[in-house]
């Protein structure tokens, strides 16, 4: 299970499993590479950052491994875990922008919420 809610942007998935986080309305004035991280509560990262290049276009399509999805573990006793993660768009000057997601403001966190693997897979 992997569900974006598209009126928060937040992410809830099941860890193990795949999926594909997609940020819409880009500048399309030059080819930027679009970067997304995921932290634990305590703002340490969490596998590496997913990329992507925009080519042009005004969106991009991050895909989430079940090998990334794996590292966002739930603690034994909890039902879920929540991991946060931010969208930084970049271009070749060296020019950084973190993105607000959906209808986010300043200081929002964009949230993952993770249930525990039921089943390993291939």
């Amino acid at each position: 299970m992997f569900i974006v809610d598209e009126k928060t942007g937040d992410i809830t998935l099941t860890q193990g499993d795949t999926g594909e986080y997609v940020v819409s309305g880009l500048p399309i004035d030059q080819n930027y590479t679009v970067y997304l991280a995921i932290q634990d509560a305590n703002r340490n990262p969490v596998g590496d950052e997913l990329v992507a290049t925009a080519n042009l276009r005004s969106s991009v399509s991050l895909k989430f491994t079940a090998a990334l999805t794996d590292l966002l573990t739930v603690k034994k006793n909890n039902d879920t875990e929540t991991y946060y993660f931010g969208v930084k768009l970049c271009d070749k000057l060296g020019n950084e922008d973190t993105l607000l997601l959906a209808n986010k403001q300043i200081g929002d966190q964009n949230t993952i919420t993770v249930y525990p693997k039921k089943v390993e897979g291939i």
